[in-house]
């Protein structure tokens, strides 16, 4: 049996075959953290092309056929740096299918702060319910005059602020706490965990990756102000084992009594869980966390901690993500 085979065959075993009924009944489960992009064709072309393998992996409709399978009943698309700032696919997908996504916009750091929360209300204006920081592409970070204004105009509109760290929350702890601190109605919502593991490309590099302690630490420690929130997302990147990623419970449980209940949601980080990462190595399409989407869709469900009781697993699940 070739290796993908066998070892699609233990994660068959270890979740169960996907079926339309292998979330609890009583759940709405909601993504929280997935991109779609289109296949490069006009009138919708690539700002930066995607990995070869997902060229044409990531339509809605192949999302939406996956989570039918899943179980799945909604999801919340982030802008993907496929279309930068670009935001035309997208809202092509949320009129499409508007009872089934919602959309979380890229804010602009490039320009003029007026004409950057200028195309935020934009944003809004379209229907997308939140905006993501990419917080490495803040030109004097994210206290600078854009990102302070940006930051503060979101909370004005309702718009939840996702911050992505991609090599690690650590050094952007001091400025999201200024942020908490001068806009307390801005809802802030940390991206993946964190990426307390590092390099965030996937958990599964054996001694090249590592935890970043300051960066779970600073997670942690954000937890004191009530507005802030953790995507449990993109579980391929932050844990070293292959699924189920049992590693991660004492995170999770961590994050519970830290957080609550109330201020966690998962999420799948689709399309990069199906190659279990991104961007992955020259001539490696796959890592060990590769899954399809109903396996990363069941992978909380295999989990078992005191903290994780029914109620805290369908708000983690879906019900934050939903409210």
């Amino acid at each position: 049996m070739p290796l993908l085979s066998r070892r699609l065959f233990t994660l068959t075993t270890l979740f169960g075959s996907p079926t339309r009924g292998s979330m609890a009944s009583s759940r709405r489960v909601i993504d929280s953290a997935v991109h779609v992009w289109s296949t490069g064709r006009e009138p919708f072309p690539w700002a930066v092309p995607p990995p070869p393998s997902l060229a044409e992996a990531a339509t809605p409709e192949a999302l939406i056929a996956s989570a039918a399978a899943a179980g799945v009943a909604g999801a919340l698309i982030v802008q993907p740096a496929n279309h930068m700032f670009d935001h035309a696919y997208v809202t092509a997908a949320l009129k499409a299918h508007p009872t089934f996504f919602r959309g979380i916009g890229l804010a602009n750091p490039t320009l003029p702060p007026a004409e950057a929360v200028a195309a935020l209300e934009a944003l809004h204006a379209a229907g997308f319910v939140g905006v993501r920081f990419n917080a490495g592409a803040f030109e004097g970070g994210l206290t600078s005059d854009v990102g302070r204004a940006l930051y503060k105009r979101a909370g004005e509109l309702g718009m939840p602020v996702g911050v992505m760290c991609f090599k690690g929350l650590g050094p952007f702890v001091p400025a999201l706490t200024a942020l908490c601190e001068a806009h307390p109605e801005t809802t802030l919502v940390v991206d993946h965990l964190g990426f307390f593991r590092q390099p965030a490309i996937g958990g599964q590099l054996g001694g090249a990756a590592a935890n970043d302690d300051d960066a779970w630490a600073g997670l942690l420690g954000l937890a004191r102000y009530p507005q802030v929130h953790v995507k449990v997302s993109a579980l391929f990147r932050a844990s070293g084992e292959a699924p189920p990623h049992l590693d991660l419970q004492p995170r999770l449980a961590a994050l519970l009594r830290a957080y609550g209940k109330e201020r966690l949601m998962w999420g799948s980080d689709f399309p990069f869980v199906l190659p279990g990462g991104f961007p992955l190595p020259d001539g490696v399409d796959a890592t060990p966390a590769a899954m399809t989407y109903g396996e990363a869709a069941r992978v909380v469900d295999s989990w078992s901690l005191p903290e994780l009781d029914d109620a805290a697993r369908d708000a983690l699940m879906g019900g934050n993500a939903a409210r």
